[in-house]
């Protein structure tokens, strides 16, 4: 099952030497090559070889990565510091107007819950989908629609079950209905592939220490056209794309160029951050969306066989829902966790409960084999 192409990808994470380490869905480790170009980012300062414009035109080139990863437009993505952040950005910069309400369900992540539950003094209706078994259905979501719905918010992979939504399915029945489709991706960013041109979303949310490798404290969101017109910066602060005049006693703020989303952004961004995104970038596009995709479902579906198998208690939806993620759930799973970290098995513990184990592309069918043999001698 190896090919030329993950044995390369493999050797940028050495800790995978002597490491199972299935805990993308927390973060990934760094490859080397990122911490370095973020280290190179701060020598060039410490040595005055560096200036802001330089910093400028290397966020316009990680932009341009970024927006063919998702077959998207390098001008509509605004740099944040995290998914939180960037979901906010969305959730206070629209007019809310009386009678208001929005969709989101009862599977998502904090992160992805608290921006949305926050209007509500603001007067929206925040209606909650109900998932069956930790698997939320499109119709669910669509019971809840109504002629005064403005959002519908989801996660492209939840982080709980690691349910993978249909997002071409909910977009086409979001853009029927009139009403904006956003969506948390950090779960799935950078492990499965996602074109904006035949899939509409409004908003894509996505910090970049997950798939895409890269480091914390650095995030994303890239806006359709027509949210973009309609977003108004809960918060202001110099940008490229914002022009101040204060030649006249009106002093007035002006955007030369509303579909610029870099208006959205405030002040200095996480520079350093940026250079180490522009090399993970490298990485993902060296090894291949389509590569990198079909590698890390196959590994999963041969990871959740295994389970099942053995009569473990899986939780994760089965079949077109299926994405990089396992969960099961245990009585105590910290308890679980610890003969897996003895035996050198980093997955992660989620809501009490459960115990979540995720692949990425440095991951190989060896892994898959070895932290199923443990966990299941661990179970029994």
């Amino acid at each position: 099952m190896s090919t030329e192409w993950q044995q390369q990808f493999r050797a940028y994470f050495p800790i995978t030497q002597h490491v199972h380490y299935a805990n993308i869905a927390y973060t990934s480790p760094l490859a080397p090559a990122v911490s370095h170009a973020i280290g190179a980012f701060f020598d060039r300062i410490s040595n005055g070889l560096s200036d802001k414009p330089e910093w400028l035109q290397d966020a316009e080139h990680c932009r341009i990565g970024l927006a063919k990863l998702i077959n998207g437009k390098a001008r509509r993505i605004a740099f944040t510091k995290n998914t939180c952040e960037a979901l906010n950005l969305v959730a206070q910069g629209l007019s809310w107007r009386p009678g208001d309400n929005l969709v989101i369900n009862d599977q998502e992540h904090p992160s992805n819950l608290l921006p949305w539950l926050n209007l509500r003094r603001r007067g929206v209706d925040v209606r909650i989908a109900r998932a069956s078994r930790r698997t939320l259905s499109i119709e669910s979501i669509l019971a809840k629609i109504d002629a005064h719905t403005r959002v519908v918010v989801v996660s492209w992979v939840q982080s709980t079950s690691g349910q993978r939504i249909d997002l071409v399915e909910l977009a086409a029945q979001c853009r029927k209905r009139g009403t904006l489709l956003v969506v948390d991706a950090i779960q799935a960013l950078g492990l499965l592939q996602l074109d904006l041109a035949h899939t509409p979303v409004d908003a894509l949310a996505c910090g970049t220490h997950k798939g895409l490798l890269g480091p914390l404290g650095l995030g994303f969101v890239h806006v359709s056209e027509a949210l973009l017109d309609q977003l108004e910066p809960s918060y202001l602060g110099p940008s490229a794309a914002l022009s101040l005049d204060i030649s006249s006693d009106d002093w007035m703020i002006t955007y030369p160029d509303r579909q610029d989303a870099r208006r959205l952004e405030t002040g200095n961004i996480n520079y350093p951050g940026v250079a180490g995104l522009a090399r993970s970038l490298a990485l993902i596009d060296e090894a291949g969306p389509a590569n990198i995709e079909a590698w890390v479902t196959g590994l999963n579906l041969d990871f959740d066989a295994r389970l099942r198998a053995a009569g473990v208690d899986v939780v994760t939806a089965q079949g077109a829902s299926r994405s990089t993620v396992t969960t099961i759930e245990v009585s105590n799973a910290n308890a679980l966790n610890e003969p897996l970290r003895c035996a050198n098995v980093i997955a992660s513990v989620v809501e009490g409960d459960f115990l979540r184990f995720s692949f990425g592309a440095y991951n190989t069918p060896a892994d898959v084999e070895s932290i199923s043999d443990i966990l299941i001698h661990a179970l029994h």
